[in-house]
């Protein structure tokens, strides 16, 4: 049996639905049990159940819980997920599987794979998530499978994800009893909790598969990405959230020099997006709450120093201004 996982929290109606629609629109006759977690969403799932087949709906669970992000709504479906479950499928609420989706996954699994992801696309871009990243499977084709089925050596999909990552959450599917009882890190809300969830199960005794079709429709419903724009705090609080995950991720790799590296070079990017940001709110006249701009600059003091002194000089006027 298959275990969906959806986060739920939208402002629009009809974007579960859909997400829910290429559910049960899946090709081939998978046990499904599917669990969308209502993460307090201003749009209830229960009324996003309508038009959809009784026989299907009697497969969803609705769990609520306070707003606590994605990452604690996926871990309340793990930890309610019930017995007799031997796969999990991720999807987000706004985003919509191809109709092969499932078919593709447990392709790989039968040919042994225990980690599975694919391909996949925002409404917006005029490229895919792989092309995007020049992410090419290194493995051999997946035997016994479709064309587009590859093995991925977990280490190298390891400094992907590190620099650019080409892993959608709406496209994995793991085996159950790998993810035991690993969770998504709570405390980053806005960025990094699933790719630091992905790292961690690499680590373990793990064959990937990928999948070079395009498998997701991503949609532009409530998202920290579809949402943020340049010069704001939503920015600020993505970009914090990425920096905490990168030093997360640099304690668990302290070993591999290339990944430090890799990790640094990410570092400092975000060090120069996160000052341009703060000019950007300065410019707008759009100051950020204080804790955002201490909590990044006490963990990366230095950043400043990588702009021009008039412009650190102008982030530094402000913030004394602010304080007082």
């Amino acid at each position: 049996m298959i275990g969906v996982v959806i986060p739920y929290f939208q402002r629009t109606p009809g974007l579960l639905n859909r997400a829910l629609r290429s559910v049960a629109a899946q090709e081939g006759q998978h046990p499904l049990q599917v669990y969308v977690v209502d993460d307090s969403s201003p749009v209830p799932a229960e009324g996003e159940l309508a038009g959809l087949d009784e026989a299907f709906t009697r497969c969803v669970t609705i769990l609520r819980q306070p707003n606590g992000g994605p990452g604690a709504a996926r871990n309340l479906a793990l930890d309610r997920m019930a017995a007799g479950i031997d796969f999990v499928a991720f999807l987000d609420s706004d985003d919509a599987w191809s109709t092969d989706h499932l078919n593709s996954a447990v392709a790989a699994f039968a040919a042994g794979a225990t980690f599975y992801f694919a391909d996949y696309q925002r409404e917006e871009d005029p490229q895919s998530r792989f092309a995007q990243c020049g992410f090419r499977p290194d493995g051999a084709p997946l035997a016994g499978s479709d064309v587009t089925l590859f093995l991925c050596d977990a280490r190298m999909l390891s400094r992907h994800i590190m620099l650019r990552s080409p892993i959608g959450t709406p496209t994995v599917a793991v085996r159950r009893d790998k993810i035991g009882g690993m969770r998504f890190n709570t405390r980053l809300r806005s960025a990094g909790e699933d790719s630091i969830f992905w790292l961690e199960l690499l680590r373990a005794d793990i064959k990937v598969a990928c999948n070079t079709a395009t498998e997701v429709a991503v949609g532009r419903g409530v998202s920290v990405f579809n949402h943020r724009s340049w010069g704001n705090a939503a920015a600020l609080r993505t970009i914090l959230d990425e920096m905490r995950a990168q030093l997360h991720l640099r304690r668990h790799f302290i070993g591999d020099g290339e990944l430090v590296a890799q990790s640094r070079t990410q570092c400092r990017a975000l060090d120069q997006a996160f000052c341009l940001n703060l000019l950007g709110c300065i410019r707008r006249g759009n100051w950020p709450p204080s804790h955002l701009v201490l909590a990044y600059l006490g963990q990366r003091p230095w950043a400043l120093l990588r702009l021009p002194p008039a412009a650190a000089g102008a982030i530094v006027r402000k913030m004394r201004a602010s304080a007082r």
